[in-house]
């Protein structure tokens, strides 16, 4: 099996060995020359693929040497005009600073800003946080209640020991 695996791959990768089936009989043969003129064939196209990557590699030193004496410089000229690189970076730094002081009072104005639907938004979350706050109290005030009747402990007692008021404030309003 092993050297039948070796033959199929250097029939199929290689291509040293021709194979032609006669009848029920394979006969397999290599030619010098044939092997000679792939050998030659393959040397070829890598000769051919290196002076392609010679060229390309010209180029790019040619665009590299370009970018290199056109790159960044302190003083450079586009047209007419001349440009100093530290100050337009100094002027870009400003331009961004101004943009992020402008954009945070843009926030804050619209926080601060009041429309329509900010109100009814508002009045939605303190209704929300009102009924929050009955359920808590109301909590409050059963959770006392238990204690008093398991542990027969006097509610005014228990509110004194963790600061509960005798009366929560009413929030009849909103």
């Amino acid at each position: 099996m092993i050297v039948k695996d070796l033959v199929q791959q250097m029939i199929d990768e290689d291509g040293v060995i021709s194979v032609e089936k006669c009848g029920n009989i394979n006969i397999y043969w290599c030619f010098k020359n044939q092997t000679l003129q792939k050998l030659y064939d393959s040397s070829e196209l890598i000769k051919k693929k290196i002076q392609e990557v010679k060229c390309d590699i010209a180029t790019y030193k040619q665009e590299l040497d370009k970018t290199l004496a056109t790159g960044r410089r302190k003083k450079f000229t586009i047209g007419q005009k001349s440009y100093n690189r530290e100050a337009l970076l100094e002027k870009r730094k400003k331009i961004q600073d101004e943009i992020k002081k402008k954009s945070n009072s843009l926030q804050k104005i619209e926080s601060i800003r009041w429309d329509a639907a900010k109100i009814q938004e508002n009045k939605q979350q303190i209704r929300l946080k009102k009924v929050h706050l009955e359920k808590t109290t109301d909590n409050i005030e059963i959770l006392i209640d238990y204690l008093y009747k398991k542990f027969f402990l006097k509610p005014e007692q228990i509110r004194k020991e963790f600061g509960i008021p005798e009366e929560f404030k009413e929030f009849t309003e909103v």
